[in-house]
């Protein structure tokens, strides 16, 4: 999921310690951040930081079943940073669908829209797997050949839903009554 290599646009270790109230630990590695600004841009961070628990100041928490070059990716596309390329961006996603950051998701669709060069078979499974409805309808609308199809079908995309198999077999009528 992560993007190898990719020069880091921010830091967020412990140059940023005076700008913190948190830290949080990913795969051994620190991560100096604002609980606040996190919640805002996370549903679960707001409800972890500010609802459920009293986090004190400075805290140590570590975050498991992530990579660390995704978090900062993550932390980055928040921050502003454009973080994110066809090497990143899957992994932002699964993140910023997690952790409830409809922001990040909306720049990562949009990301998936204009600017990407994954195959409309990646792009589709990603707009499956994240409810990416505006992604989903345009990897349809790109759809132009009955080998499109054949490929989105031999992938065996397991998110594949109902209005998404319909509108397939749409195609599939179209092309054979052209």
């Amino acid at each position: 999921m992560t993007g190898f290599g990719k020069k880091k646009s921010r830091q967020f270790d412990e140059s940023q310690i005076e700008f913190s109230d948190l830290i949080l630990i990913v795969q051994n590695t620190k991560f100096y951040v604002l609980k606040m600004y996190l919640a805002l841009q996370s549903s679960l961070f707001k409800y972890l930081f500010c609802e459920e628990y009293n986090v004190p100041e400075n805290a140590e928490i570590e975050l498991t079943e992530i990579e660390a070059d995704d978090f900062h990716n993550f932390l980055e596309l928040i921050h502003g940073e454009s973080s994110f390329d066809d090497g990143t961006v899957s992994g932002i996603l699964y993140l910023a669908d997690m952790l409830e950051a409809p922001t990040a998701i909306r720049r990562c669709e949009k990301f998936l829209l204009k600017d990407s060069q994954k195959s409309v078979v990646q792009k589709l499974q990603l707009a499956l797997r994240y409810n990416l409805d505006d992604l989903k309808n345009n990897c349809l609308s790109d759809v132009t050949e009955i080998t499109d199809i054949e490929l989105i079908m031999t992938a065996k995309l397991p998110e594949m839903d109902l209005s998404t198999s319909q509108a397939l077999l749409k195609k599939i009528i179209d092309f054979s009554n052209a």
